[in-house]
């Protein structure tokens, strides 16, 4: 009777197990990309409007990486990437685990189950059955097969650690270059925005000359040309603004409509490496680097393989036990207990495992020759890195000469000014030529930052120098003789005679 009111409650959970199952089985909603439109314009509005009070004031360096790192959406799905290990971690672990499982029967046959025995018909079983089967599995010997996979998935997952320590450092190194890329352009628009005024007073000096008959109208077309040019220049430096502008929004993952100001003061250049830093920073990047260590993983995960195809060869032992129920009237004990072991094993499989296993040794001589790939371009980087810095240096000290001497013709053109024996054509122009050679100067000092930043980023050094400007930092200021050149006083020739005059 207990029987019979047990199988009675099974029957009873049926259909809501089998509408569970058929719910489950219906197909989920299309993903409508109108629908994902809205909610990726909510997720930047909200984003907007939470910055509006954090971009207050100019950002520093430090602050900009801040930004980077929390809202960073590639960290984003790198982190919940980095989740799904876990659980692989977790399902590693199945095939060492006790399994149990629930069968339950209800058959019905269309006609009676006899059998002929000497002319009669006799029924061998009952024409409706019902059995119910709880069975239970417990690994006991594989000879380690569940240990390396669990191995094999704990190296995975610390892989994928590893690929997002190295994605946060990529990150930050990106965000240093389009901060000191952003500032560059900013201190050369100001540049080109003197050298085109500049320009401009060149132009207007000309146009009296030629007004006074002094000049002939070549000589104002010349100039006209240079104002284009540096019309051209100006334009060009604005829009390298909103470039650099938008390079750093993007990095930090922010609506491309805010506006955002930085520091644009030149930080204090760092010495270029001397030989023995880049030998220690090449040193540094072997043991540092995580995509090296994300390597060695493999190869742990190569040689763990090896060992679990071997164990692939021995028999699996297993304990097994089970609870059985049966309807059939013709049974006298319709409740009974199994239990025992089982060892199996594949006695033929067509050499198959054979061939996993002679592959599993093979992929552990590939990952051996890719370590020391890896390592090669590792160190090449950053040989590579030291040298463009040492370039960039080198390209300063040029263009600084050139830029000093300059600014020496500059002083020399506005005392004679001062004086009465320069036009003030000839100090605008000696201003922009100063200009020009200081908008080369500051590109070679923006460059040589980008450098460093990417030296930093490949060698991972203990201690890297400072490579961006202190909150406190004053403003890109324009060289001396800027200030005080233009004066509301009339355009003098050089012989100190006013223009249009006989």
């Amino acid at each position: 009777m207990t029987s019979h009111k047990r199988c009675g409650r099974v029957c009873a959970w049926a259909p809501c197990i089998l509408g569970l199952l058929l719910a489950a089985g219906c197909n989920a909603p299309a993903v409508q990309r109108s629908d994902e439109t809205v909610r990726f314009h909510e997720e930047i509005s909200r984003r907007a409007e939470a910055m509006e009070t954090e971009l207050r004031g100019p950002l520093t360096l430090e602050r900009c990486e801040e930004l980077a790192l929390a809202n960073s959406l590639d960290l984003r799905v790198r982190e919940l990437a980095l989740r799904l290990q876990d659980d692989r971690v977790r399902m590693s672990l199945d095939s060492g685990l006790p399994k149990a499982s629930l069968l339950y029967r209800d058959t019905t046959r269309s006609n009676e189950p006899a059998i002929d025995v000497n002319g009669a018909s006799f029924a061998f079983e009952d024409r409706h059955q019902r059995a119910l089967s709880v069975a239970a599995v417990l690994p006991v010997l594989d000879f380690g097969t569940t240990y390396y996979s669990y191995r094999n998935a704990v190296d995975r997952r610390e892989q994928e650690r590893l690929l997002l320590e190295r994605a946060r450092q990529l990150l930050v190194r990106d965000v240093r270059v389009a901060y000191a890329q952003h500032a560059g352009a900013l201190r050369q628009r100001q540049l080109a925005t003197v050298a085109y005024e500049a320009a401009q007073r060149v132009l207007r000096v000309a146009r009296s000359l030629e007004r006074a008959q002094m000049t002939v109208a070549a000589d104002t077309s010349l100039v006209e040309a240079a104002v284009a040019q540096a019309a051209l220049e100006l334009s060009l430096a604005e829009q390298r603004v909103r470039q650099t502008h938008l390079a750093l929004l993007q990095i930090m993952s922010l609506p491309p409509t805010l506006e955002v100001s930085i520091i644009e003061a030149l930080p204090e250049l760092p010495p270029p490496p001397t030989v023995a830093q880049v030998a220690e920073y090449a040193r540094r990047a072997l043991e540092a680097r995580p995509e090296l260590a994300v390597q060695d993983l493999a190869r742990h995960i190569a040689a763990n393989s090896i060992r679990k195809e071997l164990a692939d060869f021995f028999p699996k032992l297993n304990l097994t036990g089970s609870f059985n129920w049966s309807s059939a009237s013709a049974v006298v004990n319709p409740e009974f207990f199994l239990y025992g072991f089982t060892i199996a094993h594949s006695l033929l499989d067509g050499g198959m495992q054979i061939w996993r296993y002679d592959l599993a040794k093979k992929t552990a001589t590939v990952e051996e020759a890719r370590t020391l790939l890896l390592s090669l371009g590792v160190l090449y980087e950053v040989q590579f890195r030291a040298l463009r810095v040492a370039q960039a240096h080198e390209t300063i000290g040029a263009t600084a000469v050139l830029e000093k001497s300059r600014r020496a013709a500059l002083e020399r053109v506005v005392s004679l000014y001062q004086a009465g024996l320069e036009d003030e054509a000839g100090a605008a122009r000696a201003l922009a030529e100063l200009t020009s050679q200081a908008t080369l100067l500051d590109r070679a000092q923006t460059d040589y930052l980008v450098a460093w930043c990417e030296l930093v980023a490949a060698a991972l050094p203990e201690q890297s120098p400072p490579l961006g400007p202190a909150p406190d930092a004053a403003p890109a200021t324009q060289p001396a003789g800027w200030s005080g050149l233009w004066t509301d006083e009339p355009i003098t020739s050089a012989a100190g005679k006013k223009a249009g005059d006989p």
